[in-house]
């Protein structure tokens, strides 16, 4: 099973993303460097200025490397390429022998086309405006006119550089279509599991974790089921009770997001809420789940009175303490368990029409004057609530 984590937004994973592609290219310039010491200590003495340019150049590449997290990315970006333009032109300048060195500017327009995304375009053109420039100078500097072929070689030059260019825009368009794809089917891939599971209360960056349960001191659950469900199921059929349901559960999906609740699932003509997860106990869930309830109440009776459906619903709400989580490691699914979840259920089941069945709990969160009755709770159960209460609906 794949994390299901995102604790970074988009642009810091990109950002991310192009920090660890520098990281790559500073060690390979470095292993570049120290792969020169044999020829520098065959061709060049220690107090030369070839020597002292390579050391000067290596300290502070390896200075770099090393202060690479406290540096922004934009002048890391800069200080890479600056560097590596100032050892190349330099080594032209102290080796003049060394005609083909030049060659390596274009691959600094190769690798540009990894490390600069679409908001850094005037970076990104002034290290490819520098490696073409650099490129083309040494080209001319290089180009020999009495020579056989100079004419031609200095052509070879500047098609390469041309080619280099091109291959560079091909790379990047490739590169930004492949991002763009790989972004949307991300967000894609978030929107479906931010359907089926819930942020972690403790890391609202992250979903909830499979394999993963908490416990909750206080909590608020309801559970509501369409009552004569089934005896419209058999006049009607499977197929146009199923879309009636449809419509009606994206309604009541909605009144979630309205009242700041969390639906938990549906089975069948049952519908499960519960109020946010928290550490700590808030009082006002009760508050919420009661307005929640009478707003699902009046939904309900106007869907049944438009389509002229003997249809009513029953509620039950429960407070208290509870465990959440997902258990299992194939189709992950979040659920709640505890004596609460329990009540919540067993108080649907004994609701009354037209009022919602409410625990002590739940009622002693309320106002007064919304307790219509108070009723004997038979069941065994719950043998530790003994009444349950009739509460309004407003």
């Amino acid at each position: 099973m794949l994390p299901l984590i995102t604790s970074l937004p988009a642009s810091q994973r990109t950002s991310e993303q192009v920090r660890q592609t520098l990281t790559l290219t500073l060690l390979l310039f470095t292993l570049a460097m120290l792969l020169q010491l044999p020829a520098l200590y065959y061709f060049a003495r220690l107090d030369s200025l070839q020597s002292y340019n390579w050391l000067g150049h290596f300290l502070a590449l390896f200075a770099l490397l090393l202060a690479q997290r406290q540096v922004s990315l934009n002048c890391l970006k800069l200080a890479l390429f600056m560097l590596y333009y100032s050892y190349l032109t330099w080594v032209l300048l102290l080796w003049p022998g060394l005609s083909n060195t030049h060659y390596f500017y274009l691959l600094a327009v190769v690798i540009s086309g990894f490390v600069f995304t679409r908001a850094d375009r005037m970076a990104q053109f002034t290290v490819l405006t520098g490696a073409v420039f650099l490129f083309s100078l040494f080209s001319i500097l290089h180009y020999q006119p009495h020579l056989e072929f100079g004419i031609l070689r200095l052509t070879n030059d500047l098609t390469l550089g041309a080619l280099s260019l091109g291959i560079y825009r091909v790379l990047r368009q490739q590169t930004l279509n492949r991002w763009q794809d790989l972004r949307g089917a991300h967000q894609s891939s978030m929107s479906t599991l931010s359907q089926l599971l819930p942020k972690d209360p403790e890391q609202p960056a992250t979903f909830w974790q499979p394999g993963k349960t908490r416990r909750y001191p206080f909590a608020c659950v309801l559970f509501a089921d369409l009552s004569g469900y089934t005896t419209l199921n058999r006049q009607y059929g499977d197929r146009a009770i199923l879309s009636g349901l449809k419509r009606l559960y994206s309604h009541i999906d909605s009144l979630c997001d309205q009242f700041s609740v969390e639906k938990i699932k549906t089975n069948g003509d049952q519908y499960m809420v519960v109020s946010p997860l928290q550490p700590q106990t808030d009082q006002t869930c009760c508050v919420h789940m009661y307005h929640f309830a009478c707003a699902l109440h009046r939904t309900i009776a106007s869907y049944s009175e438009n389509h002229h459906l003997n249809c009513t619903v029953r509620i039950g709400i429960a407070t208290g303490p509870l465990t959440a989580g997902i258990i299992g490691k194939s189709r992950p699914h979040f659920d709640l368990w505890g004596e609460t979840v329990n009540l919540a259920a067993c108080l649907e089941q004994n609701a009354v029409r037209g009022y919602i069945a409410a625990c002590p709990v739940t009622a002693t969160h309320l106002p007064v004057n919304l307790i219509a009755a108070k009723t004997k709770l038979a069941s065994s159960k719950h043998p530790d609530t003994n009444i349950y209460y009739q509460l309004k609906i407003t």
